[in-house]
């Protein structure tokens, strides 16, 4: 695959926090793989020029509703249709899903176009780093697995075929259920550093962070191992991270915290 040098989508979402936006354009800015196209689906009241405008001429497809263009649209904040919006203008010949609210390491898309085998036409994730902005946490994510991977990490082949059905709860599971299972493949959980989900630090999050811990094959019975014996819970097996994961983790930490999207830290 590296000697095809395919050309790569990625597909962006404005999402509605211009930190995490502007991170996550640095992120792509970063990426090792070098024949890659940003596709940004804007459908909030704002001009992200400013942000994308060190994206190389011929590199970007800027996309603005309510804008009375051509391209212009009445996209509704629904996620089906703004994903498909931005499938309609991909050109590359995989395409992955860039999530605004993630972190992603420089070497994500290199990592995964790799994995696209002849037989394999669709991959995502098994889990991914999550991480808490909380003063006690902080410092300690865990590898999350949520049951079936994380969708939002979804690379590709670009068929005009596959489209978002509209109206589901989880719009990247639905587009993942069109794909023959044949031609799908979940990455191995090892593969967890290449990209860390952000929760902010309110209870409700807190309560949503401690419950990730629980709800994977096994899970379960080590959280009760952990609480029965009194320890503390950054015990937790999940808590224990991979050489290559501490040194993506304080990646990210670091260029969150330069973006103002860590508080938590003086």
């Amino acid at each position: 695959m590296e000697q095809k040098r395919a050309l790569v989508s990625c597909l962006l979402p404005s999402g509605t926090n211009a930190g995490q936006l502007a991170r996550a354009i640095l992120c792509y800015q970063q990426q090792t793989w070098k024949d890659k196209e940003l596709i940004v689906i804007d459908d909030k009241p704002w001009d992200l020029a400013p942000l994308l405008e060190d994206i190389p001429n011929g590199e970007l497809q800027y996309i603005r509703s309510g804008t009375g263009s051509s391209d212009d649209t009445d996209l509704g904040g629904d996620l089906a249709r703004i994903k498909n919006l931005g499938l309609e203008k991909a050109t590359g010949e995989f395409v992955i899903h860039w999530d605004a609210s993630d972190w992603h390491h420089p070497e994500r898309i290199r990592h995964q176009v790799a994995g696209m085998e002849s037989d394999v036409r669709i991959s995502w994730m098994a889990g991914t780093l999550l991480h808490i902005d909380h003063p006690e946490l902080v410092h300690h994510p865990y590898v999350d697995t949520p049951k079936g991977g994380y969708s939002g990490s979804l690379i590709h082949v670009n068929d005009p075929a596959k489209r978002y059905p509209p109206g589901q709860r989880d719009p990247d599971r639905a587009f993942l259920s069109l794909w023959d299972t044949n031609e799908a493949r979940k990455m191995d959980a090892s593969d967890a550093w290449l990209i860390v989900r952000s929760l902010q630090g309110d209870s409700r999050n807190r309560r949503r962070f401690y419950a990730g811990l629980r709800k994977g094959a096994g899970d379960f019975t080590r959280w009760m191992w952990v609480k029965l014996r009194g320890r503390d819970r950054l015990s937790h097996p999940r808590f224990r991270l991979s050489a290559q994961a501490q040194i993506s983790f304080r990646r990210y930490l670091q260029e969150s915290r330069k973006m103002g999207l860590i508080t938590s830290i003086a």
